[in-house]
């Protein structure tokens, strides 16, 4: 796993000045993507059946748990729905068109089984390697947004087991 370094520049943080790491951010797969790197791994599904398949989960994932039915997959663990709401000041004054802000997904790893199988982030944790990757600097460009806003970039530099080291420039 690669890990950039950022400097936190929140100042009414206790640790602003100082720096974090954060995981570098690959490139996603979509469902596609996913369905191709699992045909890959030589199960008996094409990846044709993988799409279809993974297209199904996704439609009655989504069909469940805008019903409220928490889905468990083993091994992976459960998803359920749960709202963003905001308070009234009685029973009588809440309205689920007023009050309801929002529906969030909440997932709870699988934490059963063979320590190198559980889906928790102690497991996780001891079976990954992490590499530093780059010292990321958000600097602000001579360009503006639509509003007149400064657009923010990223400077990345290279972190090697030496120190800091320039990435050219694209």
């Amino acid at each position: 796993m690669l890990v950039d370094v950022y400097k936190n520049r929140n100042t009414a943080s206790k640790t602003y000045g100082q720096y974090y790491g954060r995981v570098f951010a690959r490139d996603g797969l979509n469902l596609k993507g996913f369905a191709k790197h699992l045909s890959h791994h030589g199960k008996l599904a094409t990846y044709e059946m993988m799409v279809l398949v993974l297209q199904n989960v996704v439609d009655c994932m989504k069909e469940l748990l805008l019903e409220g039915v928490p889905v468990k997959l083993d091994g992976l663990g459960t998803f359920s729905a749960g709202i963003e709401s905001s308070p009234a000041a009685s029973v009588e004054d809440y309205r689920t068109d007023e009050h309801i802000k929002g529906i969030r997904i909440n997932f709870r790893p699988e934490g059963a089984g063979d320590e190198e199988d559980k889906l928790t982030k102690k497991a996780l944790l001891d079976q990954a390697t992490f590499q530093l990757n780059d010292y990321v600097e958000i600097m602000q460009s001579d360009k503006t947004d639509k509003h007149g806003n400064p657009l923010n970039y990223q400077k990345r530099t290279k972190i090697s087991q030496h120190g800091l080291v320039p990435v050219p420039e694209p």
